[in-house]
């Protein structure tokens, strides 16, 4: 039955586990405070509270000894000879109670079926809603129990072990499931978290807010598509009204993912369709899936006859011309697309980025190292993010070239201290 140890008795029975480091140098976190609480599922208070009723008792002493791997010494807690005497009757009242201790020990040490056994139907509801969530969330969006079911941080958050996410997982029904991905989804909303939002409207079968979605957030998504995200978008079944946007935002995923024949898959649905726009989507879709596998003149084709078939100069369209130029080393015409598109108006920022950034790689590959810097310094001074550091070791490889290494060191260093942003550019 639950709740048949108190936390008094689970905290004794926790730090017996730990009694071999009494007279260590350092000792794991496991018996600091903030270990306690977040083995047993307790508030940092609550584990306080008891304690000090336990040093009371005599049942635990306090050391002030180095947490391992840590820089300063913390309070730590280890059972008297009283305490080891307490801690041998409660695990033999449990036994003889037939009480599963592990499940009122570490959530990470406790089996599944353990744990599920030991829980009444409410708690296993917030067992199975928590189960769902890949990320950390906040406690106070579920329940609460009558025993302290989750493990909770000093921040507040919660992440379920894998293995019990696993677990309660095959133990709920399908209703259930898709009843617990339906809250993730939206606590997802309020947290503004799209990605998980989107994963979880999947799972609860909410198929038309899942398509609404990624229709209109499909730019935010892809600017940090990996694996993961191809495997959500992929599974969002399109209906005929959002089938267009769906389909592109599913092959440039795939594409970004490394997924060509996928991303092709995609591409080609596009083509079939009656709308120009999504026929020209498709088209420069193939193109780009053929670029990634090599075939230059091929993708060059199809980009060319996607900018034959558009009304008017599309700049994303053009700087994947000037890229695909660039790959097949035909850097004057590269650089001629480029300069063509800043006689026009370009004035969204993150064109301007990429034209500059292009612009400066066409120059730095023909040896033009003062036009690369001024052209990479635009880039930078147009870019969202001033510490860029793909745009840095670019500015590094140009005043190397121009015999400047003082000035390529500094910018390698600096774009070491910087991250590298996944932009997709050659």
């Amino acid at each position: 039955m639950p709740g048949t140890l108190t936390v008094g008795e689970r905290i004794v029975l926790h730090l017996g586990q730990y009694s071999k480091y009494l007279d260590s140098y350092d000792a794991p976190l496991d018996v600091s405070q903030d270990g306690i609480a977040t083995a047993l599922r307790i508030s940092r208070a609550h584990a306080a509270i008891e304690l000090k009723k336990l040093k009371e008792n005599g049942e635990v002493l306090e050391k002030l000894v180095h947490i391992k791997r840590g820089k300063t010494k913390r309070k730590v807690y280890f059972l008297t000879p009283a305490g080891e005497e307490r801690a041998s009757k409660v695990r033999q009242f449990a036994e003889s109670e037939g009480i599963e201790v592990r499940a009122f020990l570490d959530l990470k040490k406790c089996k599944g079926p353990e744990l599920w056994a030991s829980l009444d139907e409410p708690s296993r509801e917030v067992l199975g809603q928590a189960g769902v969530f890949r990320r950390p969330f906040r406690r106070d969006a579920l329940p609460e129990t009558t025993i302290s079911l989750l493990p909770v941080d000093p921040d507040g958050m919660v992440d379920l072990p894998e293995a019990l996410k696993e677990y309660s997982a095959t133990v709920a029904s399908e209703d259930q499931l898709r009843r617990y991905h339906s809250f993730a989804a939206d606590y997802w909303l309020r947290e503004g978290d799209y990605r998980e939002r989107l994963y979880h409207l999947v799972g609860a079968g909410r198929g038309k807010e899942a398509e609404m979605l990624l229709s209109s957030k499909a730019s935010v998504l892809l600017a940090n598509a990996d694996q993961d995200l191809h495997s959500i978008f992929s599974s969002v079944l399109p209906s005929e009204r959002y089938s267009g946007r769906v389909l592109f935002a599913q092959a440039r995923a795939a594409l970004q993912a490394g997924e060509l024949d996928a991303a092709l898959d995609r591409a080609r649905e596009l083509q079939s369709s009656t709308m120009p726009e999504e026929r020209i989507n498709g088209i420069t879709m193939e193109g780009l899936v053929m670029r990634e596998k090599g075939e230059l003149p091929r993708a060059y084709a199809l980009l060319d006859r996607a900018r034959d078939e558009l009304p008017e100069t599309s700049v994303r369209l053009e700087c994947e011309i000037a890229e695909t130029l660039m790959r097949a080393e035909r850097l004057p015409e590269a650089t001629g697309v480029l300069e063509n598109l800043l006689t026009g108006e370009v004035r969204e920022a993150d064109q301007l980025e990429r034209i500059f950034y292009l612009l400066g790689l066409a120059y730095l590959r023909s040896g033009m190292a003062q036009e690369a810097v001024r052209s990479f310094s635009k880039s930078r001074g147009a870019a969202r993010d001033k510490e860029n550091g793909e745009i840095y070791l670019r500015l590094s490889d140009a005043y190397s070239l121009m015999g400047m290494e003082e000035k390529a060191v500094e910018y390698a260093q600096r774009a070491k201290r910087t991250r590298k942003p996944n932009l997709g550019r050659s």
